[in-house]
């Protein structure tokens, strides 16, 4: 039931317009596929820069974090802290996983309907025909057109692999992830190597216009990932200015870890003094 109705609400609409962008664009399946992937990328932007910016408004936080880590021995108390400095920083923690998981199911999407637009087999062509709506400059175009730049986008090629491998690395190497500490920094340094290789083993047994795909997306997220946060290795400075981080101390509140007593208040230390000066015109009034 659940999949009958993810077919009819979205899979099936982005069949439909692939066939569409195919025929708008001369016949080539592999510049629909590159116009597809790139539109709803832009559709889903601004789910993607909320993240971004989420992502890059904890990392700006994390010496604040570090500080409560080191400062609070008890794990209950130190959560507490952390959520305290988030919610003054306004940061949700899981800011940042809303809107990828809003996203999952239009890359799901675009991967079945790639898949099931690209027919390799009769019974994959009689299956997308009962896909297709019921107009004309839609059912006219099937089959479509598999071979794009040399390539045959229903087959493996090596070339796509390679390519898969790449745009994954340079996504990874561009993404900005929060490590909290030297565990987490280790296992973001082998993720960086781990998911291209495990993208270019899939991709084997993937068509290329799947690839091709994955491919046009990775490098969209490249290119959103350097406007957000800018790329040293390349002197790419970020467009969008990251978040100035409050101090720690405003933020710990100046207490120690055995919740001990907190300093006073401004306004009270600027009672004191006043009176104290106060006091100092007494004594020299009543000296005189």
């Amino acid at each position: 039931m659940i999949g009958e109705i993810i077919n009819v609400a979205l899979i099936d609409p982005m069949t439909n317009l692939l066939v569409i962008l195919n025929n708008v664009l001369w016949g080539s399946f592999g510049l629909a596929v590159i116009a597809f992937t790139i539109l709803v990328r832009l559709l889903t932007f601004p789910l993607t820069l909320r993240q971004l910016k989420q992502t890059r408004a904890m990392q700006a936080l994390q010496p604040v974090v570090q500080e409560l880590q080191k400062k609070y021995t008890d794990p209950k108390r130190r959560q507490e802290e952390m959520m305290k400095a988030y919610r003054e920083a306004g940061i949700n923690p899981l800011g940042c996983l809303g809107p990828l998981v809003l996203q999952m199911p239009f890359l799901i999407g675009i991967f079945y309907a790639v898949r099931r637009t690209l027919a390799i087999s009769p019974e994959a062509l009689d299956d997308l025909s009962g896909h297709l709506y019921s107009w004309s400059y839609i059912q006219n175009a099937i089959p479509l057109e598999e071979s794009f730049l040399g390539l045959n986008l229903a087959g493996s090629s090596i070339l796509m692999v390679a390519l898969v491998g790449v745009s994954t690395w340079a996504q990874t190497k561009t993404t900005v992830t929060v490590a909290t500490d030297d565990r987490a920094r280790t296992q973001q340094q082998m993720m960086q190597w781990l998911l291209p290789v495990m993208f270019m083993f899939f991709s084997f047994g993937f068509p290329s216009g799947v690839s091709l795909y994955w491919v046009v997306t990775s490098f969209v997220g490249v290119i959103f990932n350097v406007v957000t946060y800018g790329f040293p290795l390349l002197r790419i400075p970020s467009l969008v200015a990251p978040p100035a981080p409050r101090p720690a101390a405003a933020i710990t509140a100046n207490s120690d870890a055995s919740g001990g007593d907190r300093p006073r208040p401004v306004r009270e230390l600027r009672t004191s003094a006043h009176g104290t000066r106060r006091g100092k015109r007494k004594n020299r009034r009543r000296r005189a």
